[in-house]
């Protein structure tokens, strides 16, 4: 049975089949695509609608546009299992991420930003361009209240946060615009690892959340 309730956007799912995103955030949609087939065969489609609008346009008449399709395309999903696999030892990372890790997770030089929370940096970037990095935070953590300003993008690795929007569990993506405001909580009982893509700093609206955004990065 498929368990991932949280999807990319039909925008998001237009950009990274146009090739607009950058690097980071392909890569942590690459995650999500290889455990959910419902946004797979939604990025398949549009890249089949992609392929055709390159085609002869005196010849090829365009009735249906991506969006079309992908309406279309979550009105009558697709089914199938998702992978439950365990990722305390590095088992389970999807092959996108697993890549760029020099080990296993349980093994990373973790850098500690705040109580029961820590972080591995992946990203080469400045900060005001965004960042690429995986988050750990202990059961009960909590982030401070944020919203972005344009996108963000996380994929659940292991363990679930619950916030404003819902739960997300291993698995899960949150595509979040400017247009959201959240405050994470991990409910699991054991760390929840997120891997985290940004094209902009976010913007903390606690005090705490401000203090420590140096040395998050994010």
């Amino acid at each position: 049975m498929n368990t991932i309730s949280h999807h990319l956007t039909d925008e998001t799912i237009q950009d990274y089949s146009a090739g607009v995103l950058n690097a980071p955030m392909e890569t942590l949609i690459a995650c999500h695509l290889t455990l959910c087939p419902i946004c797979r065969q939604r990025a398949e489609l549009a890249d089949a609608i992609g392929g055709l609008s390159l085609g002869d346009g005196a010849t090829v008449s365009m009735n249906v546009t991506a969006q079309d399709v992908i309406a279309l395309d979550k009105a009558n999903p697709v089914t199938g299992d998702v992978p439950q696999t365990p990722v305390a030892s590095g088992a389970g990372v999807p092959n996108p991420l697993a890549r760029l890790l020099p080990s296993p997770l349980h093994e990373l030089p973790w850098k500690t930003f705040g109580p029961g929370m820590k972080q591995y940096n992946l990203g080469t970037l400045p900060r005001k361009e965004g960042a690429f990095k995986l988050i750990s935070l202990d059961p009960g953590s909590r982030m401070s209240k944020h919203t972005h300003e344009h996108r963000e993008l996380t994929f659940i690795v292991s363990g679930s946060y619950s916030d404003e929007l819902g739960k997300f569990k291993a698995g899960d993506i949150a595509d979040l615009s400017a247009d959201h405001h959240h405050t994470p909580h991990v409910d699991s009982d054991i760390p929840c690892i997120s891997l985290i893509a940004t094209d902009a700093p976010v913007k903390f609206e606690g005090l705490f959340g401000k203090i420590v955004q140096p040395f998050v990065g994010i």
